[in-house]
């Protein structure tokens, strides 16, 4: 696949050859494929009737249904390609696809994607969305972000919201001013948004009012009505259906209005400054790392608490013991809890409920094993790991109608899913040298106090590893929020308010001293990320400099950090690991397909000038 040039970065010998990059996203059904063909007419003739007498140019095969005079139904079909579907309700395209348009040393690219809402579920979905962003990892930037919907619905599918904002939450928070709607079947709404405007409006209006703040336009400048009726009209005549003169006036119509919004979306496109591709892989790919380091971290961070408060009541033994020289031997060590992991080949739904839970003592501290699997393996898709009760569960083949499990009769609200299992276990540090030479009690207080030293510089570094992890969750909190368009859940600090209510769950049985920690912890982590937020704030205002800005490669730094930790680094890469194989993303690209206009006319040259002029002027601004 070719590249296209980066104009802040053209060598002095470099001859400028710039694509146009539009990316089509829409709900299953709303014709994107439809409108690829429409728009391959629409640039190669001017009016329909030049079109009916000239060569049908369809570049993706379709299906549809017309009736004749008599009203029997006729089934048109055009062309036929493995990359198309005609399964009901399943996205009629299966993978991502280029469509090119040349220009001379100019090139228009429409990306096809499968549609949003596919009927094979939400999993379906998501492995579109990694195919999508795999594939535009082939490209350098994209000129617009084109959605596209159908103008006479009402109420926008909760589906279709959802898919939006995961969507949404996987670009860079600057591809927000790149985004254009494009509303098919208008002719029905008068060739206007129709009830469709209030909903979009609503859920935009939800991306302003939220963090990051990100304003998406909406008005006559990214707004596009057309119908591609005429293009099905083409495909008709050719197969032998009739139509009266009213019909193909009213077709003819539909043409020119169809084709002058397409040109005034080329012509919006063509002054919009690009979406760097990179911004928003790098966006995804810190917010994969972020997300997938989440439920480790909080382990880990978890498991070090655990630590220092077992480093501390073993130090009060040994001071209470001072004067006995048996039981001094028997407690000169260095008490350590470790984790063993259990790694899942695929997510397990879970219940956590105290019935459903043993709770084993560990060296005197509680750890939880989830004894009741309700669903193994639960392939559910864009579940938030680790997370109590996240609404997603409620798709889980083990729920019922009544959001309850089939199998321990408990609410979704105390279910989760895991992706692998962690045991907490004894792993003291013994001198043996030391113990066997005790023999007085001078020799039993020396030893005692050099092991509590041991204790004290081990909790320092515990409390240092502690920090700098509750640190780096803040910082990848707060690149995520102020980076993507779509605010993001906040898996760490849920976590965190998850092991504070289980512990209170106990009643009588809870340890204090260890919910006093964990509220320490999320105080600190919160701090941190308000921290963060506020320095992030003067920055825009302009008080301090840009430091503040969290990049991609920050994130990328912090993570290597975490993993060079002494005491909880190698187990924090272990845990990642072991997660990242269970979840297995897929990624694939797809080839591109090339089309060369048979017949130029006036509009490809008044388009061709302005792009030029547009290329010729970054090119002056660059090297004068």
């Amino acid at each position: 696949m070719s590249s296209v040039n980066q104009i802040d970065g053209l060598p002095h010998n470099s001859v400028p050859k710039k694509e146009f990059n539009i990316l089509l996203l829409g709900e299953t059904g709303v014709g994107k494929s439809t409108f690829i063909n429409a728009f391959a007419n629409y640039l190669t003739y001017l009016t329909l009737t030049e079109a009916v007498t000239d060569e049908l140019i369809s570049l993706i095969p379709s299906k549809f249904t017309v009736t004749d005079d008599n009203y029997e139904e006729r089934t048109i079909r055009i062309g036929q390609s493995e990359n198309e579907s005609e399964e009901v309700g399943a996205s009629a395209t299966q993978n991502a696809k280029s469509y090119i348009f040349p220009l001379d040393d100019i090139r228009i690219r429409l990306i096809d994607t499968p549609g949003i809402g596919d009927t094979r579920g939400a999993e379906q979905d998501n492995i579109n969305f990694e195919k999508l962003l795999a594939y535009l990892g082939e490209f350098h930037e994209i000129n617009a972000i084109c959605i596209l919907l159908k103008p006479n619905n009402a109420r926008i599918t909760v589906m279709f919201e959802y898919c939006i904002k995961q969507l949404l939450s996987r670009l860079e928070k600057s591809a927000s001013q790149n985004i254009i709607f494009l509303f098919t079947n208008s002719r029905s709404t008068f060739y206007r948004p129709g009830d469709t405007l209030p909903p979009l409006r609503k859920i935009l209006d939800g991306t302003q009012n939220k963090p990051p703040y990100v304003k998406i336009p909406l008005d006559k400048q990214n707004i596009y009505c057309i119908d591609n009726e005429s293009f099905r009209f083409l495909v008709a005549i050719r197969q032998g259906i009739q139509f009266n003169q009213r019909e193909k006036d009213d077709f003819a119509s539909s043409w020119t209005i169809s084709s002058e919004e397409c040109w005034r979306l080329l012509t919006y496109i063509a002054h919009l400054k690009p979406h760097k591709i990179q911004d928003t892989l790098s966006i995804n790919e810190s917010r994969r790392l972020i997300v997938q380091l989440s439920q480790p971290l909080a382990d880990i961070a978890n498991l070090i608490q655990i630590n220092i408060t077992q480093l501390e009541r073993h130090k009060e033994q040994l001071s209470l013991h001072a004067g006995d020289v048996q039981k001094l031997k028997e407690n000169l060590y260095v008490p350590v809890t470790n984790i063993r992991v259990e790694e899942l080949d695929r997510p397990r739904t879970v219940c956590t409920d105290l019935k459903c839970c043993e709770v084993f003592q560990v060296n005197g501290n509680k750890t939880y094993h989830y004894k009741q699997v309700c669903h193994n393996p639960c392939y559910l898709r864009n579940v938030p790991k680790e997370i109590v009760g996240s609404p997603e569960l409620t798709r889980c083949a083990a729920m019922n109608s009544n959001q309850h499990c089939k199998h321990c009769g408990c609410s979704y609200l105390k279910h989760m899913h895991i992706y692998y299992q962690s045991f907490t276990y004894e792993d003291n540090i013994v001198d043996e040298n030391v113990r066997s030479q005790i023999s007085t009690k001078e020799n039993a207080k020396s030893a005692a106090e050099k092991v509590i030293r041991e204790i004290e510089q081990r909790r320092k570094e515990y409390e240092s590893e502690q920090d700098t992890i509750i640190k780096s969750t803040a910082k990848f909190a707060h690149f995520l929020q102020n980076n993507a368009i779509t605010a993001y859940n906040d898996a760490y600090q849920s976590y965190l308010e998850y092991l504070i209510d289980r512990e209170k769950s106990l009643g009588a049985s809870c340890d204090k001293r260890n919910i006093d920690n964990l509220q320490n912890m999320l105080r600190q982590y919160v701090e941190e990320k308000r921290a963060l937020d506020t320095a992030l704030e003067l920055a825009k205002q302009g008080n301090i400099t840009t430091t503040s800005y969290i990049t991609a490669k920050d994130v990328k730094d912090a993570v290597d950090f975490l993993y060079k930790l002494p005491h909880c680094g190698p187990k924090i890469k272990e845990l990642f690991d072991k997660q990242n194989r269970a979840k297995g993303n897929e990624h694939y690209t797809e080839r591109e397909v090339n089309f060369k206009q048979t017949k130029k006319n006036t509009r490809l040259r008044e388009l061709k000038k302005s792009l030029t002029d547009k290329i010729n002027t970054a090119v002056t601004n660059f090297f004068y």
